[in-house]
């Protein structure tokens, strides 16, 4: 299943954030934990520059 949510710009620069550092500082465990925040942080990123290259600010 498949959500969409709509945020602004800087809702989506702070949940990147958040989500970049949960995956840093996670302290090994469960594998599919790692790869999961690593697949969310990924979209993220590529959303914020699809964001920024639609806009033209790049």
């Amino acid at each position: 299943m498949v959500t969409t949510i709509s945020v602004e710009i800087d809702t989506l620069r702070l949940v990147h954030r958040a989500v970049s550092e949960a995956y840093a500082n996670l302290p090994g465990g469960d594998a599919n934990e790692q790869a999961c925040l690593l697949n969310i942080k990924t979209q993220l990123y590529a959303t914020l520059m699809d964001h920024l290259l639609e806009s033209g600010s790049i």
